[in-house]
């Protein structure tokens, strides 16, 4: 009987080693592009969306007929409370972040995450079956699909860089039957950050009321005066100036309106409501209106008035004037 028994035990130390070397030869690369939503324009942002991709590679001795399951993982980010809510922030002002996500079906709707059995799971990819005692590697790549939201405050946001960097792990399992569980680790599985970025530009957009003197007599005796309101509105922290030209008509820097017959009549624009300050567009100057954007719809006075003057006749008198915001 000794003989028989010594046979049995030698049988069980090769069996374990197999497996030993088998769990031991077993291990997952993998790499992946950036997800960069490049400059993003806070005037016109719309709803942008980037896709990445992750390329891996796993390879075991197998031992059975088996299939290779691999499981893609992404996890949150270091400012993310949880894999459904992730955000980029300002690389300075830690306080300022952008609302964004990643998905991994085009359309959107799965938030690609780490949590099996949710409605953020990884990805489960299934190769094979492969055959007993081969070392087959299973190799591909998965898309990340990005999205930034239209509904974010970009206004309001500081410009400049916004970044994540969120963890991705690539892990393989030798399975008998496909299925959507999770992977239990053979070997080595591949851990590899995936940067997400994007930059908030200046940007700005202005508006202006006409400007209406009303009707008045030919002869009016005193300076007619009237008032309207230029919009702007900019990139949080963005400086910016405006001004305004001289218009179609003007002789120098006099401005003038002019009617159908040809007469015109002289007038001007200010600053203030003294109207001792003349509104005119040479950059770093006093002649422009200058700003720092809020990030919210500033509003600008434009303060008009026409002089007394003779000889005028009965017309309508008009000018256009070119609104200018250079930031």
């Amino acid at each position: 009987m000794r003989p028989l028994k010594l046979v049995f035990l030698s049988f069980l130390c090769i069996f374990g080693s197999l497996l030993a070397t088998e769990r031991a030869q077993a291990n997952c690369t993998a790499n992946v592009t950036s997800l960069n939503f490049g400059n993003i324009n806070p005037v016109t942002p719309g709803t942008l969306d980037v896709n990445a991709t992750i390329n891996y590679s796993c390879s075991s001795l197998v031992t059975l007929l088996s299939y290779i399951r691999v499981c893609v993982e992404i996890g949150r980010g270091p400012q993310d409370a949880d894999v459904a809510n992730r955000m980029l922030t300002h690389t300075t002002t830690t306080t300022e972040k952008l609302s964004y996500n990643i998905y991994s079906n085009p359309n959107r709707t799965t938030v690609f995450g780490n949590v099996y059995g949710s409605a953020s799971p990884p990805v489960v990819i299934h190769h094979g079956p492969y055959a007993i005692g081969v070392r087959p590697t299973a190799s591909g790549s998965v898309t990340v699909y990005g999205r930034l939201a239209a509904a974010n405050p970009f206004m309001q946001r500081s410009v400049g860089q916004y970044n994540s960097t969120l963890p991705v792990i690539v892990k393989m399992a030798l399975v008998s039957a496909i299925g959507q569980s999770s992977c239990t680790i053979t070997g080595t599985p591949a851990n590899i950050s995936f940067p997400i970025t994007a930059r908030l530009i200046s940007a700005c957009k202005i508006s202006a009321q006409p400007l209406n003197f009303g009707t008045h007599p030919s002869n009016f005796p005193a300076s007619v005066t009237s008032t309207s309101t230029i919009a702007s509105s900019c990139t949080k922290g963005t400086p910016y100036q405006i001004g305004l030209n001289n218009g179609l008509y003007a002789v120098g820097n006099q401005r003038r309106m002019k009617a159908g017959d040809g007469q015109f009549i002289n007038y001007e624009l200010h600053k203030d409501a003294a109207r001792s300050q003349r509104w005119g567009a040479t950059l770093n100057t006093a002649e422009t209106l200058a700003g720092v954007a809020t990030g919210v719809t500033q509003n600008a006075t434009v303060y008009g008035r026409v002089p007394p003057q003779a000889g005028l006749r009965a017309a309508n008198y008009k000018d256009t004037i070119t609104v200018t915001i250079t930031y």
